[in-house]
């Protein structure tokens, strides 16, 4: 069974994690083929938490914040198939 993510919002981004590695030290993990990212409020055990989703183009992670908040409710995922939507 695939996991589902709910997705409320695009809180922040999308950001070019290149620009942030070249102003300082950035201390996160940047994950293979991850360039931009978003931070999102997703729905984790009935709770908002902050997450990252990452993107390796920036037109994909726009399209990713467009999708989002063109959206009133939460939109649930795939987490498997998340790059399918863009």
């Amino acid at each position: 069974m695939e996991e589902k993510i709910k997705v409320w919002a695009v809180t922040e981004g999308p950001y070019d994690v290149q620009k942030l590695i070249d102003k300082d030290d950035y201390p996160y993990t940047v994950p293979p083929n991850g360039r931009y990212f978003t931070v999102c409020q997703v729905e984790e055990n009935n709770k908002l938490v902050e997450k990252e989703f990452w993107f390796p183009e920036e037109k994909e992670a726009y399209a990713f914040k467009h999708y989002i908040d063109s959206h009133m409710e939460a939109v649930e995922l795939d987490s498997p198939k998340l790059a399918e939507i863009i």
